[in-house]
């Protein structure tokens, strides 16, 4: 058998390997039809309470609290959407309607969000999660053949790298849509460097698919690694000269990248002129959480991370147990591939460092809000699997002769590190303010520590190239699923979305729930409850504006059609004391909240005869639960002071599109209790009229007498203006590519 056949074979095996650990976590869960996610946390908030198992553990934490409240409404969003057969523009059940598609980490256009579309929930999650993780290894795979690893090494760089923390722990967060894809950028930056000018189309499709992930923080800290790396690989490989071009194709490229997303980033970018999203992410690592690169807490029983440097550190024990013999061996080892190692090493270090000291600075700039320790470490299981796949590789081929050099600075590195790394972790976990030790948590590191001296000690006598990487391989695969433990991240399919008597007992149609703040914690999305409150932190100005004004005079929240109320006994004995005539018990839950109907909340869809004129200097103006509403449309007659208020018929209501029959015995304004957003648009009787704000936050539109059908419908510009950017990129890309064409010679 020949070389080429020889080393096909070789890596076809080693791909059928990286499907293993993929399939072993998610087989199993696919075949139950259960989802692989940890939703737990949901049974100790008010709606879900009676159902929750008296054997329940709390995992609750700051991830646990994203998850539930943001993530998962939004990914059940996307599978609704599919199922209706809706773009997900527009997401009627939070904050009294909010965008969806614009928030961009909502990964309505992600390519692993493509199974949420097509697939009932949980099969569609779990086959995202499944496309991620084979992604993922692939593509570390392919990176490190392009960097001539032999194929079973080529394995060794990308096990870390698959099986990081973000993929096994929290395959919801959009770091994980960003990830799979990052490892391409290695091979496609070095050949830049080297003058192969024409793969500038392909780093900048690299960089429109993972923009399209969802991460607008992640996206940051790639572009910041990407110019970092350049300049470091550049200077480290003694191409100084050639750093200024390269910096100028790949900032190209990104900019070309960045419009090819056009049609996520404009509505974006209009999102963040209208509204913000609340960060409920914990803050930066301290120098303490470097225990969890030797000691993680092991996360049982579906446990969070308790700090997202958990979801990275790991990756890097099998490495860091072999640095005193990288050390050892790096002056008898290939140079280009010492250079290339050391230039993703010293870039990750400083990268981390720079990061981390500007990173308030980071989450003070408008759309970064959430950027967090995770942001700053995304190279870090990449370097690790390189660490080790080049020290092993590197180890196997020393000459008897130099593997005796080797081995006499090993018995005193190896000794040296490993007591620095006991002495510095005994001293940060002395200072954790949250670190509790056990046995288990030291498992893995003894284990490896006695694996790699094993292996050393093998190959030392043995040196075979397949042992090594193999042993060091499924070493790095045990420990890794041991530390995150992906199997006990698991939702029955009998409780996603259980019906509990909450959510019987609620009224679906056009009525929007409201009452205690606790509300702001209840994600009722995926039963396709409206409600005034935002779970996912999503506050739009205007709604703002209304509800701080609601917080002291309650009644106002019948402006906002919100006809059923969740209330606690202090929020009656306080906050809604004076409309407790006028409520009407529906049901007690288990928890003692009470769910009550306000007899005199407005429709959602209803006509006023007369309006009053907003202020002309922007002051913000006192909104009348019993008096005419604040318009900032066109005048209405001044001499109609009919204060009535007529009932229209809401006939359908989709995720994009409200259609209305109204009517209306004069001339008046049609409100529709929905948030007022650049991009709606009406048509009465099929005749375009403009929208405008109706007390402060809902759409008003001007009819006149008689009878109408009103159609609201969701058209935003910012959309239409980023499909033509993203068109004018892609045109641009198709004309880089052409250079890969066969040439036609005379």
């Amino acid at each position: 058998m020949n070389f080429r056949k020889r080393e096909l074979i070789q890596s076809l095996f080693c791909l059928i390997l990286l499907t293993i650990p993929p399939l072993l976590f998610l087989g199993p869960i696919l075949q139950r039809g259960d989802l692989p996610l940890n939703l737990s946390g949901m049974t100790s908030r008010v709606p879900w309470q009676d159902i929750q198992s008296s054997e329940a553990v709390s995992t609750e934490n700051s991830d646990s609290e994203e998850l539930i409240e943001r993530y998962y409404p939004w990914l059940t969003f996307l599978n609704q959407a599919g199922n209706k057969g809706e773009l997900p523009l527009w997401n009627p059940y939070e904050g009294m309607g909010v965008p969806f598609l614009a928030l961009w980490r909502t990964r309505a256009f992600s390519p692993f969000s493509i199974p949420l579309y097509l697939f009932p929930f949980a099969t569609g999650f779990g086959i995202s999660i499944l496309a991620k993780l084979l992604v993922a290894g692939f593509c570390a795979y392919y990176m490190a053949r392009r960097f001539q690893f032999t194929p079973f090494f080529a394995l060794l760089a990308a096990i870390p790298f698959q099986l990081n923390g973000f993929f096994l722990v929290s395959p919801w967060h959009p770091i994980s849509d960003v990830l799979p894809f990052f490892p391409l950028l290695l091979p496609c930056l070095q050949r830049l460097l080297f003058d192969e000018l024409k793969l500038w189309p392909f780093l900048s499709i690299l960089i429109g698919i993972m923009t399209l992930g969802g991460d607008p923080e992640s996206l940051v800290a790639i572009l910041f690694f990407i110019v970092i790396l350049v300049i470091i690989y550049g200077i480290r490989t003694y191409q100084r000269d050639a750093i200024g071009h390269t910096l100028f194709w790949v900032v190209l490229s990104a900019l070309i990248g960045l419009a090819l997303a056009g049609i996520q980033l404009v509505p974006y970018i209009e999102f963040l002129h209208q509204g913000r999203l609340e960060s409920k992410t914990d803050g930066f690592f301290k120098l303490w959480d470097l225990t969890h690169l030797f000691v993680p807490p092991i996360l049982k029983e579906g446990a969070f991370a308790s700090q997202r440097a958990l979801l990275w550190f790991p990756t890097g024990m099998t490495a860091f147990l072999l640095l005193p013999l990288w050390l050892s061996l790096r002056s008898f080892s290939n140079r280009v591939r010492r250079r290339r190692l050391e230039a993703l090493l010293w870039t990750v270090l400083f990268t981390t460092l720079i990061m981390a000291l500007l990173g308030s600075w980071i989450r003070s700039l408008v759309g970064l809000s959430l950027f967090d320790a995770a942001h700053c470490l995304i190279a870090f299981p990449l370097a690790m699997g390189l660490l080790v796949s080049t020290t092993a590789e590197e180890w196997i081929h020393l000459s008897a002769e130099k593997c005796t050099l080797v081995l006499k600075k090993l018995t005193r590195l190896l000794p040296a590190f490993w007591l620095a790394y006991l002495v510095i972790m005994i001293i940060l976990a002395r200072f954790s303010p949250d670190y509790q030790f056990t046995f288990g948590s030291v498992v893995p590191i003894l284990l490896a520590a006695v694996s790699v001296l094993a292996v050393l000690a093998i190959t030392f006598i043995w040196p075979r190239p397949l042992f090594t990487a193999l042993s060091l391989s499924l070493l790095t695969a045990g420990l890794l699923w041991y530390i995150y433990q992906p199997q006990s991240r698991v939702t029955p399919e009998s409780h996603i979305n259980p019906k509990t008597m909450f959510t019987d007992s609620l009224d679906h149609e056009n009525n929007r729930l409201a009452g205690t703040e606790q509300l702001q914690h209840w994600p009722l999305s995926p039963y396709e409850v409206m409600q005034i409150y935002s779970p996912s932190g999503i506050y739009l100005n205007r709604n703002s504006q209304f509800l701080n004004q609601s917080k002291n005079h309650p009644e106002l929240l019948r402006l906002a059609a919100s006809n059923q109320l969740i209330l606690t006994k202090a929020d009656i004995q306080e906050r809604f004391a004076a409309l407790r005539p006028v409520l009407h018990i529906k049901e007690v839950l288990p928890s003692g909240a009470i769910l009550v109907k306000d007899l005199e909340a407005h429709p959602r869809s209803h006509i006023v005869y007369s309006v009053r004129k907003g202020t002309d200097d922007g002051t913000p103006v006192t909104l009348l639960a019993d008096g005419p509403p604040v318009s900032e449309g066109p005048d209405l007659p001044q001499k109609n002071t009919d204060k009535t208020i007529t009932e229209a018929d809401i006939r359908y209501s989709g995720n994009n599109i409200v259609e209305v029959v109204a009517e209306s015995h004069s001339f008046g304004v049609l409100v529709l209790v929905d948030s007022w957003y650049p991009g709606w648009k009406a048509f009465v009787d099929d005749v375009a009229t403009p929208v405008f704000p109706v007390d402060i936050a809902f759409r008003g539109v001007e009819i006149s007498k008689g009878n109408h059908k009103l159609v609201f419908e969701y058209q935003p510009q910012s959309l239409a203006i980023g499909k033509y950017v993203s068109a004018a990129a892609l045109i641009l890309l198709l004309i880089g590519l052409r250079r890969f064409l066969p040439q036609k010679h005379a």
